[in-house]
């Protein structure tokens, strides 16, 4: 079985590339279940409803990379693309790179922290249109 050591993780963000400052990536794509029990069953029935996606980071911030005036410049902006590959990717590489990317909209953003420790930049996207999360990039 092939082991991915999770440490080359790239962020493309409406092309801004932000993986410089990022120490935590996410990916959550799920279905929410719809409850179909009706009289008579003794247990839940439960059936596959609508598709959710959520991508979310933890960081810190950097004046040079900019992730902070990137992401809160576009709280609440449709349609923004969002795209992690967790193991990097090589322009023109048809052997890795395999990536995951979402139509969304930035709904956290939040920047602090504790007296004397590096100042931390936190954000979540949230999925949104057709098909939003599910879009897989392959090599």
């Amino acid at each position: 079985m092939p082991t991915i050591i999770y440490r080359n993780a790239q962020l493309l963000f409406d092309g801004s590339e932000l993986s410089g400052t990022l120490h935590d990536l996410a990916i959550e794509y799920s279905a929410e279940l719809v409850d179909t029990t009706v009289m008579g069953n003794d247990t839940r029935v439960r059936k596959g409803g609508l598709f959710t996606g959520k991508m979310s980071g933890k960081g810190y911030f950097d004046t040079v990379i900019a992730i902070e005036q990137i992401m809160f410049s576009n709280i609440g902006v449709d349609d923004t693309i969002l795209s992690i590959f967790p193991d990097g990717v090589t322009e023109g590489s048809t052997t890795t790179g395999m990536g995951y990317a979402m139509k969304c909209t930035v709904d956290t953003f939040y920047v602090g922290g504790t007296d004397g420790a590096l100042l931390q930049v936190n954000f979540s996207a949230m999925s949104r249109g057709i098909a939003a999360p599910g879009i897989i990039i392959t090599p």
